[in-house]
């Protein structure tokens, strides 16, 4: 299991990622995805007691990541890969 504190770095690693290349193209699709779910990640953890992993299932950007980022940008492609693992698998 990974604690809290590490998911929530991976999250914030990954979302200052993120912002320097949204300041490029504020209006891609693959860009506000990756945004708005990792702001949910974050949202969530912050909440008091376990989350079951069953609500953990709309999580979907690593796979997004893989798809749509890896080839172009794999340094941003690897940070919501390591945010979504670290998140499924919170304490």
């Amino acid at each position: 299991m990974i604690g809290r504190e590490e998911a929530l770095n991976s999250i914030r690693k990954a979302r200052a990622l993120l912002a320097g290349r949204m300041r490029k193209n504020a209006g891609y699709g693959v860009y506000l995805h990756a945004s708005e779910q990792l702001e949910r990640m974050a949202d969530e953890l912050g909440q008091p007691g376990p989350a079951p992993a069953a609500s953990r299932r709309w999580v979907d950007i690593g796979l997004m990541a893989v798809r749509e980022l890896e080839a172009s940008d794999s340094e941003l492609a690897n940070a919501p890969m390591e945010a979504d693992h670290d998140f499924r698998h919170a304490r």
